[in-house]
């Protein structure tokens, strides 16, 4: 055996790196199931060759050399590779050398090995960089073990060479029972395995013949065969004289000629297969528990079935079978199946195939697979299989499948499936030259009903609509869900025929109330229409089409509405504008302007908003309303929100920089999704600090939405802002819902109330009612309060009668650049000694 040293050096000489040893650990954690190897094509491969069946001489020797063969492979590219790797690799080559293997067909095992693995290997879909490194780790490692099982084979034949002096160095320690005899059966040698068979000391046997010492049965037969033709193995009872039961075991004759006119002698190598017996027990009991039976044909008439076979093809057991009678197995729709499939299989070698087979009134699916040996002029010799109750597996794969392309609530067809049938229904009107239309609908009041009626009432109303819908589409067209309360119809178009009546049918039936545990519900749905081929050749670009009128229907509330190229124009203005802001956003190019908050009593200005303002070089400027929209689409919002809390942070220290005594604190919009965000908290305090600004410099203005989406998280927050040193207002106060019983919970200092409500104020009594529940409210809690819009010199009165504290609007001033209000409300001066707000 090879020395630790001398292997840790053969790795190094291929070059056999830890590297290589992580890929090839990546590799086999990839491969999964496939990393064990293809042993079983192998040694099919190998069994085609007449002389090297004559070393595998039953299928126990096989099974068992294919399960060592694959733990071989299994470790092969498991990334491990040390003495023990090598210690194992050259037992395993010891194995094959010693039951005669030749080194040439074993390193053809290589050969299968690569031939299968490496297109397994190509469909893992590696980078190409990848894959040549796990091709590269894989030819070191297949070299390193060759060169392992060639050392092998010469130091086994070195030793065979130094021990075969007599036939008991070459046979005393083989497992199996060895006997060299004359052709007369006398014993010339016997090893201590026959000895320990036979029940007496090998040199009692020697000298001895067999029959004196043991009932042989047919062995004197098998005998002469081989002195006949060189070789013969057979299966046959012995007897020794002290038991008193025969004892079956396997032969194998081998004809020896010592040379110099010597007569042959025999060399029997003898198996007990009282153990195989018991295996093969146990392999039928394991078959049944499975619900697993074999069976196997000499092409004579006769196909021979184990038990389990038998009752899974609903055949009586022990009774005569057929190729007939497996026909009359089969369920009579199968059968021409099934006898294709068979006879394709005979030509091809192997068959694998699933059918039906009647079984006592019921109808069972089977899972058929099989192998088929030829003789030399190519007529199937031999075949074996085996059959499999798959029963359950199709009930679960047609489950998996509904799963996979059903909405398992309404049975429809779910996005995916209906997809692509609507791309098929596109495809055929496309041949028959018709036009087509695709219906995207959304339902107007399903989030009221789940919201006050719970999400199993919400089911139950989806499946009444699903049932409406359908009753509306009629033949002749797709249904799908989509997902939530989102349904598609496409349906051909006669010539001639109206392209909104669908819609309009879809519409009236979506109109009907419906009924669920004795409660009526009025759901109604929007419904854009996309016509093929006009606004697109495929069901994606017409699906966004009736998407785009769909959300313009429900603006309008106008029921349904088609698509125009109008709408189209607005999308793709609304993706240029995404793309245009982000790389607006990157090359800082938008700009802050300020409008100011006043104190309503004095007049003086208290703070500035801070509101982002875009001018494009192609498209002036952006309204707000447009490129905010644009960011929360396309998930710029929170980098929106970033750059506008350093820019503030930014100007504030500017002001300072440039004299002014005391710039007033800047008013920064935070959105719902940058406060929800990963340690918001933090990374504002990072911003503000970055330009030498304490965050008392800093108010955040957060909206109604974003405490009620998350109200526990949106209270962590902001309790941390707040505990960092900046201050928090609520703004458009009024516009969300169950804030009252929450404001208290909520570490604000100011309240915006929401300019709606102060432009309609002295005109409705409403208005005016909610103003002044709002500044009471926060008189009351200990909060100020900032009207928003204010434009008139009576609205100011009011608000001033009505003791709110502050007032922002055109009134003082429109958002303007950081210079003009400089100018207009900061007084220069020189620079202070406190920097209370200084970082």
């Amino acid at each position: 055996m090879e020395k630790p040293q001398s292997f840790q050096h053969r790795k190094e000489f291929l070059n056999l790196t830890a590297k290589d040893e992580r890929i090839l650990q990546g590799l086999h954690a990839a491969l999964g199931e496939g990393a064990p190897g293809f042993v079983e094509g192998f040694y099919r491969h190998l069994l085609s060759f007449e002389e090297m069946r004559a070393l595998i001489p039953d299928d126990d020797s096989l099974a068992r050399l294919q399960r060592l063969q694959t733990r071989y492979f299994h470790t092969l590219t498991a990334g491990r590779y040390d003495e023990a790797y090598g210690l194992e690799r050259q037992r395993v080559g010891l194995t094959h050398a010693r039951v005669g293997l030749p080194p040439g067909w074993y390193l053809g095992a290589y050969s299968q090995y690569l031939t299968q693995l490496l297109p397994v290997v190509a469909r893992l879909g590696l980078p190409a960089d990848d894959w040549v490194a796990a091709l590269q780790a894989l030819v070191k490692v297949v070299f390193l073990d060759m060169g392992l099982a060639i050392d092998t084979y010469i130091a086994l034949r070195d030793e065979m060479i130094s021990e075969l002096r007599d036939y008991g160095a070459a046979f005393a320690r083989l497992p199996y029972g060895t006997v060299v005899a004359t052709a007369d059966l006398d014993v010339v040698f016997a090893n201590e395995a026959f000895a320990h068979l036979a029940g007496c000391a090998p040199e009692a046997l020697v000298g001895h013949p067999l029959g004196a010492l043991m009932d042989v049965g047919g062995l004197p037969a098998l005998a002469q065969q081989a002195l006949l033709h060189g070789h013969a193995r057979g299966t046959v009872q012995l007897r020794p004289r002290a038991q008193a039961l025969a004892l079956p075991v396997a032969v194998t004759a081998h004809t020896l000629q010592p040379g110099s006119g010597a007569a042959p002698r025999l060399l029997l190598t003898i198996e007990d297969l009282r153990e195989r017996e018991q295996f093969l027990r146990d392999l039928l009991n394991a078959q049944e528990v499975a619900n697993i039976g074999t069976w196997h044909t000499l092409f004579d008439g006769r196909i021979a079935l184990t038990p389990q076979a038998a009752r899974i093809l609903g055949w009586p057991e022990g009774q005569p079978f057929g190729y007939g009678d497996l026909l009359d197995c089969v369920h009579p729709d199968d059968r021409g199946y099934a006898d294709a499939q068979w006879a394709e299989g005979l030509a091809r070698g192997h068959h694998a195939f699933s059918l039906r087979v009647r079984h006592g009134g019921q109808v069972r699916w089977v899972d058929l697979r099989g192998r088929t040996e030829h003789g030399a002029a190519g007529q199937p010799v031999r075949g074996y299989g085996t059959v499999l109750d798959i029963t359950e597996r199709h009930h679960t794969e047609q489950y998996m499948q509904r799963l996979a392309f059903f909405d398992t609530l309404t049975g429809l067809p779910n996005r995916m499936h209906g997809m692509k049938q609507v791309q098929r229904l596109l495809h055929e009107a496309g041949e028959q030259k018709q036009r087509a239309v695709v219906l995207f609908a959304d339902l107007d009041k399903f989030k009221e009903i789940n919201d006050t009626q719970g999400h199993a009432a919400g089911d139950r109303v989806l499946v009444a609509v699903a049932r409406h819908c359908q009753d509306a589409l009629g033949a002749g067209g797709v249904l799908a869900r989509l997902g939530g309360d989102e349904f598609m119809f496409a349906h051909p178009l006669a010539d001639g025929e109206d392209v909104l009546a669908l819609a309009r049918q879809v519409h009236a039936a979506l109109q009907r109330p419906v009924w669920v545990d004795g409660l009526r519900f009025e759901v109604g749905a929007s419904i854009g229409v996309a016509l093929y081929p006009a606004h697109g050749q495929d069901v994606d670009e017409l699906l966004q089409c009736a998407d785009m009128a769909m959300y313009r229907a429900k603006m309008q509330g106008c029921g349904c509405l088609l698509y125009d190229e109008a709408l189209g124009r607005q999308v793709q203005r609304r993706i240029a504008l995404g793309t245009r802001l982000e790389a607006a956003l990157q090359q800082s190019l938008l700009e802050l302007h300020f409008q100011p908050k006043v104190d309503i009593a004095s007049g003086r200005i208290v703070g500035v908003e801070a509101l982002a303002r875009w001018h494009d070089a192609e498209w002036g400027w952006v309204s707000p309303a447009e490129f905010i929209v644009a960011a929360e689409e396309r998930g710029l919002i929170m980098a929106l929100g970033d750059w506008s809390l350093d820019a503030a942070a930014r100007q504030w220290r500017a002001w300072r920089d440039a004299g002014v005594a005391r710039p007033p604190p800047i008013a920064v919009n935070v959105s719902a999704t940058q406060m929800m965000g990963d340690a918001f908290a933090e990374r504002a305090l990072a911003l503000v600090r970055a330009h030498g600004v304490r965050p008392q410099a800093i108010e955040l203005e957060i909206t109604e939405s974003a405490l009620m989406l998350h109200p526990d998280r949106a209270r962590r927050v902001a309790s941390r802002l707040v505990e960092l040193g900046f201050t928090l207002s609520l703004d458009d106060f009024g516009t969300g819902y169950s804030s009252l019983a929450r404001l208290r919970d909520f570490p604000v200092s100011r309240i915006k109330i929401d300019m709606s409500f102060v432009h309609g104020m002295l005109a409705e009594p409403g208005h005016l009612a909610i103003v002044t529940a709002v500044i009471g409210m926060a008189r009351a809690l200990g909060l100020r309060t900032v009207a928003e819009g204010v434009e008139t010199q009576e609205q100011r009165h009011r608000l001033h009668a009505l003791q709110c504290d502050e007032v922002q609007g055109w009134l003082f001033g429109r958002a303007m650049p950081a210079a003009e209000l400089e100018r207009r409300w900061l007084r220069p001066a020189p620079l202070p000694t406190d920097d209370t707000l200084q970082g």
